[in-house]
């Protein structure tokens, strides 16, 4: 009888066990879904208040471009110029606007619709972006290593120190040698 009551106690334990567990569980996943949802709700946020600083953004881009396209027309100097820059200013403000007045998730979506109906230009302006961005690093590292930098990565400078160590006049010039060349 005793190991009879020894383990009904041991099935109370496990069964009270088991669900501290399953309550544990299910208040761990009720916390996860509610930090989801307010790190969504803040993406949500960040986003609307970036699309609405870049709209005010591009609004004044587009004036400044009106009134310089405005002083152009008054100098008489380029009346081409200065309707292209008018052009230009209507289509940057229509940005604008669209970038003040649309929240992220209207924002998001429409760019999705837009790469569905043209597959083939998203494409192509992610082939640009990325010959622009390639251009890019390779001025950066022409600039940052101080010669031209050759397909295979490497500089096309191929001087080294002087191959003696010894003691030399002042009016004797530095020996410089290329890799690869044997004496």
């Amino acid at each position: 009888m005793a190991n009879t009551v020894e383990k009904t106690d041991q099935e109370g334990l496990v069964g009270q066990a088991s669900t501290q567990v399953q309550e544990a569980a299910s208040t761990a996943q009720e916390k996860a879904v509610e930090l989801k949802e307010q790190g969504k709700s803040k993406l949500g946020e960040t986003l609307d208040q970036r699309t609405n600083e870049a709209g005010v953004q591009a609004r004044k881009m587009a004036q400044a471009l009106r009134r310089s396209g405005e002083q152009l027309s008054n100098e008489g100097n380029g009346q081409q110029a200065a309707e292209l820059a008018e052009g230009a200013a209507d289509r940057i403000e229509r940005l604008g606007g669209y970038l003040e007045r649309t929240s992220g998730t209207e924002l998001v979506r429409d760019v999705e619709d837009f790469a569905r109906r043209r597959p083939w230009m998203v494409a192509g302006m992610g082939l640009v972006a990325g010959l622009a961005a390639s251009r890019f690093l390779k001025a950066s590292a022409e600039r940052r290593y101080g010669g031209s930098v050759q397909a295979g990565g490497g500089s096309t400078r191929h001087d080294v120190l002087p191959l003696s160590t010894g003691v030399r006049s002042a009016d004797e010039p530095l020996a410089r040698e290329s890799y690869g060349a044997s004496r």
